[in-house]
Parts: C-alpha cells; sequence; structure tokens
C-alpha cells in the first residue's frame, strides 16, 4: 500500500508540530536539570531520556499517520519543529525560567537559613533539658 502526496504532506505537517512538543518537553527537562542542579550526570540522563522519548515518538507517530511506514521526513519535520521552537520562543522562554529559578532558588536559600537556625535553638533548648545547664548544683 503506497501513501498518497496529501497524506505524506498531511504526516509532514503533523511531524513538526510533534517536533515542537518535544521541544515543549526538552525545556522541562532542561528546568528541571538547571533547578536541581546535579551535575553532568543529570545532563547525560536527562539528554538520554529525551532521545528515547523521541524515538518513541516518532515510532508511535509512524504508526498512528503512516500505517507504520517510518520516512525520512517525519525525522526532517520533527527536527525542524523543535529547532523552530527552541530558536526563536525557546529562547525567550528560557530567559523566563532562568530568572524564575533563580528567584525559587534565592526563596529555597532563605527558607533553609529559617530552618537551620531553628534547629539550631531547638538543639540548644534540647542541650540544656538533657544536661540540666540551668539548675545549680550543690
Amino acid at each position: 500500500m503506497e501513501l498518497s502526496f496529501a497524506q505524506q504532506t498531511a504526516a509532514f505537517g503533523w511531524s513538526v508540530l510533534l517536533g515542537i512538543g518535544l521541544a515543549l518537553f526538552y525545556g522541562v527537562l532542561k528546568f528541571l536539570r538547571v533547578l536541581f542542579s546535579f551535575g553532568k550526570a543529570a545532563v547525560i540522563v536527562a539528554d538520554v531520556v529525551f532521545m528515547l522519548v523521541w524515538a518513541l515518538a516518532v515510532f508511535y507517530f509512524s504508526l498512528a499517520f503512516l500505517s507504520g511506514f517510518i520516512r525520512l521526513y517525519v525525522f526532517f519535520g520533527s527536527f525542524a519543529g523543535f529547532a523552530a521552537y527552541r530558536l526563536f520562543p525557546g529562547r525567550l522562554l528560557g530567559r523566563i525560567y532562568c530568572t524564575l529559578i533563580r528567584a525559587i532558588k534565592a526563596i529555597f536559600h532563605k527558607i533553609c537559613i529559617k530552618v537551620k537556625l531553628f534547629a539550631k535553638y531547638l538543639l540548644k533548648i534540647a542541650g540544656k533539658l538533657l544536661y540540666n545547664k540551668n539548675s545549680k548544683a550543690t
């Protein structure tokens, strides 16, 4: 069974939208990776997860739209959608979420300082209770 030109054109258009969706997913992974900053290992894991998701998405896309045929233009379309998103709105969102990450980290840092001070206070009280530092020995 051969696919008509209209089916192939529609599949290419949908694959561009697939690429945009994958770019959004990559943005979420990047946001989480930068927010929690686990280092180079997190970058490798996130990239491998993203590549696996991309491969599965293209495979299922080919099953759904192309009757199981894997066509090269699906890869080009998804890459074009991914690149178009990352180059234009992706850059703007990257700047926004970098600012958001800095704000979240600043708030988290302030909360950690308060928790540390409260823990020191509790330990000081516990030390006085445990070792009877307030009572006078005779």
